[in-house]
């Protein structure tokens, strides 16, 4: 997912995930990173939200150019451990549970603010800040932000490809268990998964400045889907290497490609 110059992308097992428009299909169970990168010229700030919740309070600094594969919570301040994110299924037992319902269940929001460039002025050699920082001597921290030390390196950030369509999930080996589930009758299904904490990750960060930041901030939101609109789970994350099947002539696809090369239909069905 690409929005206002920063990048986005959901990893199971170290492989880029396939959208749907705004959604992932990721099986239960599965732990998860979110790659994240800014490819803006100046620094940027990067709150994720897993379920409501801020993972990276404070903020997430990524550097121009650069990416963080950002596996675990950043809790208590602790910059060397903490839990990976782990989507599980929300069943009923949780929903009636202690934590219950939130309202951004299975959404992963990233809202992010660029650092405003720091403008100078050479006269005699010298340089001299200006305005916006006229009377501010150096730059300043904003709220600890932090910024990962272990920035991501190898895979590509790659466009998200095509097609939506339940035939098009199967084509691509999607498994699905035998069992269904009767909702109308019973209401005992629940496509609705959240982020719970998984596995020990030692993901180091570091405290970092920041000067002042835009006043316009920016939102990409991501759907996480534990179950096909068949009501079955999803047994195998969908990656961006999957081939689509083209739903009129059944022409398997590239991955990358939006319109089938042998008819022209377009892979990605809004309907």
């Amino acid at each position: 997912m690409y929005g206002n110059k920063v990048a986005a992308a959901i990893k199971v097992n170290g492989k880029v995930l396939r959208e749907f428009k705004d959604t992932v299909y990721i099986p239960f169970g599965s732990e998860y990173s979110i790659l994240v990168k800014n490819l803006n010229s100046v620094r940027a700030v990067v709150n994720i939200y897993l379920d409501g919740e801020n993972v990276v309070p404070g903020g997430l600094v990524i550097d121009p150019g650069r990416e963080v594969d950002l596996e675990r919570w950043i809790k208590n301040n602790n910059l060397s451990e903490g839990n990976r994110f782990k989507f599980i299924e929300r069943t009923h037992a949780i929903e009636d549970g202690p934590r219950g319902i939130k309202l951004e269940d299975g959404l992963i929001r990233i809202e992010h603010q660029f650092e405003i460039p720091r403008p100078v002025i050479n006269i005699s050699n010298q340089l001299w800040n200006t305005h916006p920082y006229s009377g501010i001597s150096g730059s300043y921290n904003v709220g600890g932000m932090m910024r990962g030390v272990d920035f991501s390196a190898g895979e590509a950030m790659k466009a998200s490809a095509t097609s939506a369509t339940v035939e098009t999930l199967k084509s691509m080996n999607i498994t699905a268990s035998g069992a269904s589930h009767d909702g109308m009758a019973t209401m005992d299904w629940n496509d609705v998964g959240i982020t719970v904490p998984g596995s020990k990750s030692e993901q180091k960060f570091q405290t970092v400045t920041m000067g002042a930041l835009e006043t316009q901030s920016h939102t990409m939101v991501i759907k996480l889907l534990g179950e096909l609109a068949n009501n079955k789970p999803v047994l195998n994350p969908v990656t961006v290497k999957a081939k689509p099947k083209c739903v009129t002539c059944g022409h398997q696809n590239k991955a990358t490609a939006k319109y089938c090369g042998a008819c022209g239909t377009a892979l990605e069905i809004y309907a």
